[in-house]
């Protein structure tokens, strides 16, 4: 027998159980309908256990069939659950819920797999079989702490490589965690730390997203991560999250919206000076952008400035904006862009020099990213500069390069990722 064609269990299900199948995989009640040719009316009342509205094995394998889901392991999962918040425990594993003939074939089912056979069902379908993953009811000290090392992993991630993958884990993750913010009965603190740390989570999905250049994925997770921020009031991650949104508006070419962004998180005396260097710096890159020279300067000196009253602190992801690399990044970054946009000799070399700091100073098994981003755009000022001209490669700027990283930003263009193939062409576009 085909196995897409699962008979149905000989035992019905009730209604509600089955609804809490359907809903535990996340398929709609319309889909089941419309595709099994069925009256979404008449499915709703059996889902709702009316009488005379019974599961009859017709509307199971109905259910089977359109979610590809075997209903009696599913509902076995259902029914744990629902045991272990009423207290009431058990296992699934028992006789009365495993028979002797699925647990033979089971078993004869690894044998065959152990020595190399077929797995006998499409792998997704194996996998949907486990129903959606099941988010603490009450989440204690135990899990918010678990949750926020994973947001730390997910942050170290995501600055030494980038990429999709970064960003899906992180959306895996925020898809566990939403829920638990509408737990009812929560301590306050403990409310206030899981709303931080899903907030963490999901700007760094934004970012993360940003940094591939799925733009509109970006602005919904932003906007996630600045409500959860507000939510639990915390001040630094609210202004992170506003100067990256700013940061995307400007690459996109809205620098009036950039700086109108910026300005909701400025006037917050409460944000600590690392964060303000951030702030700062992306007006600066706005204003660079802009063309505007004098206010360009003094949002880099204001960043300087912020940078100076900056201490290490916590969470870490603060004290880790306290760094010089950063600093000399993200001005030099803006010097570059004044340079670009009307600027004269002296800001392109005083964006060379900054960025050249930068370079020496990242830490390439950390942040490899913010390394790379620096170095190719440090290339391309020396490329304009004329320090390459005739061709000639620079064989120190290889030896910079990060050592066993493959870097996965979509900021990197086709001049960026010349620098991280292993014969580097930059001394052909200069000719």
């Amino acid at each position: 027998m085909s196995s897409d064609s699962a008979a149905p269990p000989t035992q019905p299900l009730d209604g509600p159980t089955l609804r809490a199948v359907r809903e535990s995989i996340g398929v709609p009640l319309r889909k089941i309908a419309r595709t099994a040719g069925m009256s979404h009316g008449h499915l709703s009342k059996v889902e709702r256990g009316e009488h005379g509205r019974p599961v009859t094995p017709a509307i199971m394998s109905a259910y089977e069939r359109v979610t590809g889901v075997k209903l009696a392991e599913a509902a076995a999962g259902v029914t744990e659950r629902r045991n272990r918040e009423t207290g009431r425990g058990g296992k699934t594993w028992t006789p009365g819920q495993l028979t002797e003939l699925r647990r033979q074939g089971y078993n004869a089912a690894i044998g065959a797999l152990a020595i190399g056979g077929h797995l006998g069902e499409p792998m997704s379908r194996l996998i949907d079989a486990t129903g959606r993953p099941l988010t603490p009811e009450q989440p204690d000290q135990l899990e918010i702490a678990q949750l926020e090392q994973l947001a730390g992993l997910l942050t170290a991630l995501d600055m030494r490589y980038g990429g999709a993958l970064v960003a899906q884990l992180a959306k895996a993750l925020l898809r566990w965690a939403a829920p638990m913010l509408h737990t009812s009965g929560m301590d306050p603190e403990h409310d206030r730390r899981l709303h931080a740390t899903v907030g963490v989570i999901a700007h760094r999905a934004g970012w993360a997203a940003y940094d591939i250049q799925a733009h509109e994925a970006a602005r919904s997770l932003f906007r996630f991560a600045l409500h959860t921020a507000t939510l639990g009031a915390e001040h630094d991650l609210r202004g992170h999250v506003l100067a990256d949104i700013a940061a995307q508006h400007n690459q996109l070419g809205y620098r009036r919206d950039a700086l109108d962004i910026i300005r909701l998180a400025e006037g917050d005396e409460r944000i600590a000076p690392a964060v303000r260097v951030v702030l700062h710096g992306v007006k600066a890159r706005t204003y660079g952008c802009l063309g505007d020279s004098d206010a360009c300067l003094r949002q880099i000196g204001a960043a300087e400035d912020a940078f100076s009253q900056a201490s290490p602190g916590q969470p870490d992801w603060v004290a880790n904006l306290a760094n010089p690399a950063r600093l000399y990044a993200i001005t030099g970054h803006a010097m570059a862009d004044l340079a670009e946009h009307g600027g004269d000799q002296p800001h392109r070399k005083q964006a060379i020099q900054r960025l050249n700091q930068a370079v020496d100073q990242f830490d390439t098994t950390v942040h490899a990213r913010a390394h790379a981003l620096c170095l190719t755009r440090l290339a391309t000022l020396l490329v304009l500069n004329g320090d390459l001209a005739g061709g000639e490669q620079p064989k120190w700027m290889n030896q910079r390069l990060p050592q066993g990283v493959s870097l996965r930003s979509g900021r990197l263009g086709p001049m960026d990722q010349a620098w991280q193939a292993e014969e580097p062409v930059i001394g052909n576009q200069a000719k």
